[in-house]
């Protein structure tokens, strides 16, 4: 081969490498102009998502007010201290940059150089898992978890999880506090001193279960969550009112756009932040001073006192005992201080007015009144109480006044007044549990008011449910004992349905829902929910006696009587619980017209009580008696 062919072969291998070259860099260059000009919008987009931020901001909750005024529940100035981290040095290696940052913590803890006292930092006791850290290997975890302490931990939960957010480590801080963290601001990068709401109740228990509590919201769980990438921390109603009307009183959230850097630190707000929209307030039917007497009234015992109008079911109070503070909750209970409250004798956290369902005792002898006259029996029919009501069997339920060997004949006004056992025994096994329970039906026993909030709805006996029910379970229905339980609720709705002619109102607890940004106030309209199987003139002659049993000198709730006012009632006593253990719901229900005109439907429930006249009747009278002095 000579060298001139040589040449030519070596001539041809590079102008073949060269072409290869030239059109990989073609491919390369039509690549770059398709990624930069056709997509460049698209990639721009992702990297705007990439680095965008978006924060979701709380509204000011709104707040809860009594018919006169009060307020129950509102939102006060809480001074706070965090730490805006983007601001601190964070170059170099993480775990170095939280040693730093817990290093500035500590100086805000100091006695000398801070407040001395402990951060919520330092107060942190999360035992960490590497299922906090996702995007952390588990390997990675454990060497970050030798290397820094449980409170550094809690700082890098934070990074990890919102960094967007500034870290909390102070709240409530007093003037004095205010003044030390003041002085050092400057030389802590990120320090800053705020004030932020918090939830507050000025009269502490006072209607505590009705009212409920808030606690911090998990973002997790949110709706929206997919809307925000970051959820500014906000309190969520967890019982009573601030939770079933959380919507209402939480408003619309507002929203601000951040840019963040690599390790998701804010280093610029994008555009104008836009603001929360206003919540509402609820104005309850609540009289606060009523309901201050109710829960003063019931202080040191266990139960319940419930006041209604009886023309359009409005609650005027609701009193359960025992209570709690509910500023405990505020920010958020301790696990341990909760559980405390859990096993605290009483169950303060059911709310016995519609949570908690007893055996009536003698308040249900004016339904089975009612339900005699309606089935054809006149009021001027006499029945022989010879101190005990004897059954097939050999059993006996015995009259009150089997000592004085009964009362002797009685008409059904008597019978009321006394509150005669055989009377109503006889009676009401004549009738039968199905006649019986129809009555009970349609006064609203047995099945829930409407008012909700967890409440629950009694229990009416059936044959069905109760296989092999007999006649001596049908008497002992008739005097309120046995397999028969009410609310205090469902009491007073049937009280002020005998005060009102028969109407059966849904309990009503919400007067109005107003906006105080946009003038816009909702009031919220009386529900009719049923009407009593009973007319107007039988109603009338259960009135009759159950005055008699009140404003008589030997009736059976003579210590519920009022100078001047004409209240209307009947007692009750029901034991319960085993021989050993056996105690008794006290009641009284009843009812007052005021000089304004108004009719007072009231129910007085205490437990473990000695006798509904000597327990309960007292109460109401001091409820009756409170009720005209402020002009209700």
């Amino acid at each position: 081969m000579t060298e001139n062919s040589i040449d030519r072969q070596l001539l041809f291998r590079i102008m073949i490498l060269a072409f290869v070259v030239m059109l990989m860099l073609f491919a390369i260059i039509i690549r770059l102009w398709t990624v930069q000009v056709l997509s460049g919008h698209e990639f721009d987009e992702k990297a705007s998502r990439q680095y965008a931020r978006g924060i979701r901001l709380s509204a000011l909750r709104g707040r809860i007010y009594s018919s006169d005024g009060r307020l129950l529940a509102g939102n006060r100035p809480c001074m706070t201290a965090v730490l805006h981290l983007s601001e601190m040095p964070i170059s170099g290696k993480l775990v170095n940059s939280i040693h730093y940052i817990y290093s500035q913590i500590l100086r805000t803890e100091n006695e000398k150089t801070g407040i001395g006292r402990k951060s919520l930092i330092s107060q942190n006791t999360t035992a960490y898992r590497s299922w906090h850290f996702p995007g952390i290997s588990k390997r990675m975890f454990t060497t970050l978890s030798q290397k820094l302490k449980p409170p550094e931990l809690a700082i890098l939960y934070h990074i990890h999880h919102c960094p967007g957010i500034p870290l909390e480590l102070f709240r409530d801080l007093s003037p004095a506090e205010l003044a030390k963290l003041s002085e050092i601001t400057p030389a802590v990068p990120g320090l800053e001193l705020t004030a932020v709401p918090m939830r507050n109740y000025p009269y502490r228990s006072l209607a505590a279960q009705l009212i409920g509590y808030t606690g911090f919201k998990d973002p997790h769980t949110a709706e929206d969550r997919g809307d925000y990438f970051y959820y500014s921390p906000e309190m969520t109603g967890r019982a009573g009112l601030e939770k079933s009307y959380n919507s209402v009183l939480q408003g619309k959230p507002g929203r601000k756009d951040v840019n963040v850097n690599h390790r998701g630190f804010v280093y610029e707000v994008i555009g104008d932040p836009k603001a929360a929209g206003s919540s509402s307030d609820l104005v309850l039917t609540l009289d606060a001073r009523l309901q201050v007497t109710a829960e003063h009234l019931l202080r040191g015992r266990e139960g319940a006192i419930v006041v209604m109008d009886a023309s359009d079911g409005s609650l005027l109070a609701a009193a359960s005992a025992p209570g709690y503070d509910l500023n405990d909750f505020v920010p958020k209970i301790s696990a341990k201080d909760y559980q405390k409250l859990e096993k605290r004798p009483g169950h303060p956290f059911q709310n016995k007015v519609m949570q908690g369902t007893y055996m009536p005792g003698s308040i249900i002898k004016p339904l089975i009144a009612l339900a005699i006259l309606e089935n054809g029996t006149s009021p001027d029919d006499l029945t022989e109480c010879d101190g005990a009501t004897h059954f097939p069997d050999g059993s006996r339920i015995r009259c009150w006044a089997w000592r004085s060997g009964g009362h002797g004949p009685l008409s059904l006004l008597d019978a009321i007044k006394y509150s005669c056992n055989d009377f109503f025994i006889e009676n009401g096994t004549a009738l039968g549990i199905a006649k019986l329970n129809e009555f009970f039906a349609s006064a609203g026993i047995g099945s829930k008011t409407g008012l909700g909030m967890g409440e629950l709805p009694g229990i009416i006996p059936d044959s069905e449910r109760f296989k092999g029910w007999n006649v001596y379970e049908t008497a002992l229905v008739s005097i309120g004992q046995g397999k028969i339980q009410i609310s205090p609720l469902q009491a007073v709705c049937y009280m002020a349905a005998i005060a009102n002619g028969g109407k059966l109102w849904t309990p009503r607890i919400i007067k109005s829902i107003r906006n105080p940004e946009t003038g816009q106030n909702t009031v919220t309209k009386p529900v009719l929910r049923g009407q009593m199987k009973a007319s107007e003139e039988n109603i009338a002659v259960v009135r009759e006696g159950m005055f008699r049993a009140v404003n008589e000198s030997d009736g059976g709730a003579n210590r519920a009587r009022v100078d001047d006012l004409n209240v209307i009632g009947k007692t009750g006593t029901a034991e319960v619980g085993s021989p050993e253990k056996r105690t008794k719901n006290t009641w009284f229900i009843g009812y007052a017209q005021m000089p304004t005109g108004r009719q007072i439907a009231v129910a007085v429930l205490v437990l473990k009580g000695e006798a509904g006249n000597r327990t309960a009747a007292p109460l109401a009278a001091e409820i009756f008696r409170t009720a005209r002095r402020i002009k209700l």
